[in-house]
């Protein structure tokens, strides 16, 4: 992943001295877990907005992306609110703080898959469907 130098993620301690694994205002990039052969990947982006112990409640963009197609930009879906366990079997990163979760656009072509905000870039390769 490429970002701007000297980006920071939140690493604050929360009131109780206990470190949680994602924090309020985290950056977050969520990958669900597959099903079956042919489930679309869902690719969620977000900004959390409150967590528990086990729990994350996210505010963000859902990306689809058919085994099907190859190629092309794919612009967001609308802003949800979405709730996840992060012992749900997701992959779940956490990004730098600067980036707007608003302002990603998922690229694809046949060899490589990114999400973009045009200065900021996320490669998503390594989660390619191959056939």
């Amino acid at each position: 992943m490429r970002v701007k130098p000297g980006a920071e993620v939140c690493e604050a301690p929360d009131k109780d001295g206990k470190m949680r694994a994602v924090a309020e205002n985290d950056r977050v990039l969520i990958i669900d877990r597959k099903l079956f052969k042919d489930d679309n990947l869902r690719i969620y982006i977000g900004t959390v907005e409150s967590s528990d112990s086990n729990v994350v409640r996210i505010r963000g963009y859902l990306f689809h992306v058919s085994p099907y197609d190859v190629a092309g930009t794919e612009r967001r879906g609308e802003e949800r609110t979405r709730i996840t366990s992060l012992a749900s079997g997701d992959l779940i990163f956490i990004l730098p703080a600067h980036i707007n979760p608003a302002e990603m656009v998922l690229k694809r072509s046949p060899k490589s898959m990114q999400l973009s905000d045009g200065v900021n870039n996320v490669d998503l390769t390594d989660f390619l469907s191959r056939a």
